[in-house]
């Protein structure tokens, strides 16, 4: 996994550019009328060179129809990206495949998997339900922190389409890689930026070790639920 090759160091401008990749591939997705189902840091393909850093969505074989809410008589996935309606409802939309794209935001800027060092088993699947989420990982912009929690809002109704985070990540680009002159939000990402390395002095080398229990491939989890 590429969080394991780059020990879960990453900076902010590539965390940006990956997630613009992302949210272009789950918009083309939804905007074809389809749900992934499925999403989660372990189907996120990432290519990179000198100059460059590609992601791609892969594990499409869920594609389903969105043009309603589905019902399944089983919950399939990993734990910490499923969105807690599906477990409360079995119900599968693009709202669901929208908080799966918050925890990949929490997983990137925090360069670790999410809930890595607790089992994935009832309890957990009861804390999601109930409001847990991952805590914001220190100096992680502001601008940052309300689009992941808007993308991870108890309520689907409340998160963003995939059409407005691909336009939202594409204007950040504009502005934090591309423009020449400093805005608050290149300034917010640049203090960012100086915070997570000023703290690689103090920063463990050794990728953190999961709990035995926390299971990071898909599985069928209706035993969970």
């Amino acid at each position: 996994m590429y969080l394991e090759e780059t020990m879960g160091i990453l900076c902010w401008r590539d965390i940006v550019d990956m997630l613009w990749s992302i949210s272009a591939g789950l918009n083309f997705i939804h905007g074809h009328g389809l749900v992934h189902g499925n999403l989660h840091g372990g189907n996120i393909l990432v290519e990179c060179d000198v100059n460059s850093i590609d992601t791609k969505i892969t594990d499409t074989g869920l594609h389903l129809p969105a043009d309603k809410l589905m019902s399944f008589q089983q919950i399939y996935g990993v734990i910490p990206f499923v969105a807690p309606e599906i477990f409360n409802k079995n119900l599968l939309t693009k709202a669901s495949d929208i908080y799966s794209f918050g925890m990949i935001m929490w997983m990137l800027s925090a360069g670790v998997r999410p809930y890595y060092d607790r089992p994935h088993d009832k309890q957990l699947i009861k804390e999601i339900c109930s409001g847990l989420r991952p805590s914001i990982v220190n100096g992680t912009p502001a601008v940052y922190s309300r689009l992941m929690f808007q993308c991870l809002d108890v309520n689907p109704l409340n998160r963003p389409a995939a059409s407005q985070l691909h336009e939202c990540f594409g204007n950040w680009i504009s502005e934090i890689c591309d423009s020449p002159d400093p805005s608050d939000l290149s300034n917010q990402f640049d203090a960012a930026e100086e915070i997570k390395f000023s703290n690689l002095k103090n920063f463990d080398f050794n990728i953190a070790q999961c709990h035995e229990m926390a299971i990071y491939c898909s599985r069928p989890l209706l035993d969970h639920a």
